[in-house]
């Protein structure tokens, strides 16, 4: 890759993002320094050292390669909001939160090792070096603390927008629009940030990623028309993270209600809905077994600590006094999040119940620390006993049920069908809920799909949610949270409409092939977490999926930091589009203890091209490995009481 000429004294090096080179003399100045290649053919064009490089954001696609320009000589310049990600990161992955964790924005895209910094850019200040002068402007979307540059360079108004928008008036990542857990706030901070770059009227903006936008106004109206629609789909921005209730309500536990003869719900005033079918001869089978109250969910930098959930005993006196239940007998877990299966541990510790679970449910709540980079992870490993194929049923003491492979609001997650005193029931966990989108002219309660991006979200996974729904003609949803729905023709409809407006509002603001900027989770390190000894090896798996619409070629290397060694080759999978597969790497510790959490990253390529230090890992290296665990009193299994 050459440097390409954009004007007299401007230069772009296309690398894992665009890199701007602006020239003064011998001297230059870069937006961006992606993964610091651009050095060698700075020369090319004259220029003997770098003096400054300007950062927009933090994101390690942006400045992995800043670490090599600074031992050259380089000053650095950062946005204000974001220098904590910069010159102190290390501290953050030493308090980031791992499990019970609803925090989405996407700060995880952050360099490992600390980045010294020495000045920073101050939103409607100036940076003045050289001839140029630059105003900063915010241009929080893509991330918190973004910043556009804008300056006249060669007789034009130009804007370095980082990755605010791309040309053709589209987002890059939808996925960065999550900030809190299931909303997509961003959309609404990139709405407030393109009107204040439009005010400015640069001629060109030079984007992080694609081509410049050389008709910088009419691409920022086609932004802000999609977005309005994307907000006129309704229920994206709020979390939804609980029901209305009196604080009275809150301080009890609810009752057990009867949905069927051999059917019970722990609602209506609970966070997170169980359910439990009896056997009628003293056995129990939960679907789910999580929080009480939304309190529990502890989202706010008050408790921000790896694992903040305490799970505390919900109904099981009313199970055994009311409807004479003498075994908890089985759970089924319907996804993998922390305030759905927190209570499972419990179940099987005291009272010996088994898990049964679909396959990619099961290999995340057996193995949390693996995982941890999806969101809601709950902390305690849960053993599960028989793993489901996706449409396999199974039989539990004179019931019939069949669990389906239903990815919508995570990738890992299931639906449970079964036919219940003579009505056709799904078990529908986070999938489905009750709301009035207010839009599409619908001014009433349908049932939704709910969206949260960092749960590895790919566009066809609500389509197979809808064909689930087709396929097996519900009578009622039991969902995650909220009220009972009753289903028939004319909802599934409703339903399937929305989820077609939906994506289409998403294909929309987003480039081709969409997949490829809507999964966030496309290449993902496992295990996330990790400990091992001084000297010892760490064996990661690269899970690779193709969102593009063509075969191509997916190679990746570690990245070790910290004193870390790995053999620094490079390993490719040849992948078909939509197909999966891993790539096998290893990284050696460093022969010393470091209890801190340090930050192992793998660089991506697709067909040569650098994608860059995309996916990441964190380790630590203990000198008491593996962990003696402290001894448990034995439990009484399978006896119907407090534990």
């Amino acid at each position: 890759m050459s440097l390409i000429r954009r004007s007299e004294n401007l230069w772009e090096y296309r690398d894992t993002c665009n890199v701007y080179v602006l020239k003064s003399g011998t001297e230059c100045l870069l937006i961006d320094t992606g993964s610091g290649a651009v050095m060698q053919h700075l020369a090319a064009i004259g220029i003997e050292r770098v003096d400054w490089v300007l950062h927009t954001h933090h994101h390690r696609d942006q400045c992995w390669g800043t670490p090599s320009l600074q031992q050259a000589g380089a000053k650095v310049a950062v946005p204000e909001y974001e220098r904590h990600l910069f010159d102190n990161v290390e501290a953050c992955w030493q308090a980031r939160r791992l499990y019970d964790n609803l925090n989405d924005s996407n700060t995880f895209f952050s360099l490992g090792k600390n980045l010294p910094v020495d000045a920073v850019l101050e939103d409607y200040g100036t940076f003045v070096w050289e001839e140029y002068e630059f105003r900063i402007l915010p241009a929080k979307g893509h991330t918190y603390g973004m910043v556009a540059l804008i300056a006249e360079v060669d007789g034009k108004k130009i804007a370095f927008i980082g990755d605010l928008m791309t040309s053709g008036g589209k987002l890059y990542q939808l996925h960065a629009m999550e900030y809190a857990y299931g909303d997509l706030l961003g959309v609404e901070f990139t709405m407030q940030s393109i009107p204040a770059l439009k005010k400015e009227r640069p001629e060109i903006a030079y984007p992080s990623h694609g081509a410049p936008i050389c008709e910088v106004k009419p691409n920022i109206e086609e932004l802000e028309s999609r977005l309005e629609t994307l907000a006129d789909i309704g229920g994206l921005f709020t979390s939804g993270r609980g029901i209305p209730f009196k604080d009275s309500e809150a301080l009890r536990e609810s009752r057990l209600q009867k949905i069927t003869e051999h059917l019970l719900w722990a609602g209506p005033y609970t966070c997170s809905n169980f359910y439990i079918v009896l056997s009628g001869s003293g056995h129990a089978m939960l679907i789910d077994y999580g929080l009480a109250t939304v309190g529990h969910v502890h989202a706010t930098s008050d408790h921000d600590v790896p694992q903040a959930l305490r799970f505390i005993e919900r109904h099981v006196d009313q199970l055994r006094d009311d409807y004479g239940v003498r075994d908890i007998e089985l759970v089924v877990p319907t996804h993998v999040h922390d305030d759905h299966v927190c209570g499972i541990p419990l179940l099987q510790r005291h009272f010996g119940t088994h898990c049964w679970a679909l396959d990619c449910v099961a290999k995340v709540i057996a193995d949390p620390a693996a995982w941890a980079s999806t969101p809601s992870c709950f902390h305690k490993p849960i053993e599960v006993q028989r793993i489901l194929r996706d449409g396999e049923g199974f039989h539990w003491r004179g019931f019939d049920f069949q669990v389906h492979y239903a990815p919508g609001q995570t990738e890992f997650h299931s639906i449970v069908f079964g036919e219940i005193d003579g009505k056709r029931i799904i078990f529908g966990g986070d999938n489905l809920s009750l709301s009035n989108p207010h839009a599409g002219g619908i001014e009433r309660e349908i049932p939704v799909q709910t969206t949260v991006m960092r749960n590895s979200f790919q566009l066809e996974m609500h389509r197979q949610c809808a064909k689930v729904m087709r396929a097996t003609l519900p009578d009622l949803i039991c969902p995650g949270h909220g009220e009972l729905i009753t289903m028939d023709q004319s909802r599934i409809a409703e339903y399937t409409d929305y989820i077609e407006r939906k994506e289409a509002a998403f294909r929309d603001v987003v480039g081709e092939p969409v997949n490829h900027f809507i999964d966030l989770f496309w290449a993902r390190m496992l295990p996330y977490v990790s400990e091992t000894s001084p000297g010892s090896g760490v064996d990661y798996t690269i899970e690779i999926r193709n969102n593009l619409e063509r075969m191509a070629v997916y190679s990746a290397r570690l990245l070790p930091a910290f004193g870390w060694t790995s053999d620094g080759k490079t390993q490719s999978i040849t992948l078909q589009p939509g197909e999966q597969d891993k790539i096998l790497l290893w990284a050696t510790a460093p022969s010393q203890v470091d209890p801190r959490r340090r930050l192992i990253t793998a660089e991506i390529l697709i067909d040569g091209v650098s994608q860059g230090p995309v996916c990441e890992a964190l380790v630590s290296v203990s000198g008491d490995w593996p962990a003696q665990p402290l001894p448990v009193l034995p439990a009484d299994k399978r006896q119907m009481q407090h534990p």
